[in-house]
């Protein structure tokens, strides 16, 4: 089975022989090794970039089946950065986030904010494999769709 994803003119497939690449976008090194580990046994190839810029510039480089962005990171901010890239591209991006307001009457769901800006899926941190693994195959069977 071959699924073509569209970057601009040129084509990125998923077959068995050409893994999904995930792009992990996140400042805690810890997560997206853990990240990495997990989807490394669905036969993913994933890439870390623990900055933002750095993580724009890599989607420049390279293509890309999904884009993973944490909300909070030093520097240019999740919500920023999925602004950006929904810009340029229609790659799947999974929004994730592990803060959380408690007991606050004006609390705001950054994990909304980030669906508005342009976020194909969210996931609170922290996560179940399990959790990480669907949201990963809803991602890229929304370039099943697109692809018709």
């Amino acid at each position: 089975m071959s699924i073509a994803l569209l970057h601009g003119a040129d084509e990125l497939r998923i077959t068995p022989n050409q893994p999904a690449r995930i792009l992990v976008i996140d400042d805690d090194v810890s997560v997206g090794v853990a990240i990495q580990t997990i989807l490394a046994r669905r036969h993913c190839e994933t890439v870390l970039a623990s900055r933002a810029r750095a993580g724009i510039q890599m989607l420049h480089l390279s293509r890309f089946h999904v884009v993973m962005v944490d909300i909070f990171m030093p520097g240019l901010s999740g919500l920023n950065t999925i602004e950006y890239i929904r810009k340029k591209t229609q790659v799947p991006i999974i929004a994730m986030s592990g803060f959380h307001l408690r007991n606050s009457a004006e609390a705001v769901d950054y994990l909304d904010m980030a669906t508005q800006r342009g976020a194909s899926l969210c996931m609170r941190k922290p996560f179940q494999p399990s959790q990480l693994i669907d949201a990963v195959e809803r991602s890229v069977g929304l370039w099943r769709s697109i692809e018709g």
